[in-house]
């Protein structure tokens, strides 16, 4: 629930702007989400995932080592 708060006044979690804090988080979301814990009730952190897995590098890295597998 904290983490989903920190995403109510911003896209990103240190502010208006992707950062490393984002990279860095995006890790953990997606393994909540890979194994159940994360889901639409939870809809900012779902919008911030969805916001990651469309910027090209997050698409470029899966290309280049393929999918999670978590």
């Amino acid at each position: 629930d904290y983490l989903e708060a920190e995403l109510g006044n911003c896209e990103w979690f240190a502010g208006d702007a992707f950062s490393g804090a984002d990279v860095q988080l995006s890790f953990i979301l997606e393994a909540a989400a890979s194994r159940g814990g994360l889901d639409a009730s939870r809809p900012r952190l779902m919008a911030f995932l969805a916001r990651i897995r469309a910027r090209p590098a997050y698409q470029q890295a899966l290309a280049r080592g393929g999918p999670y597998s978590i």
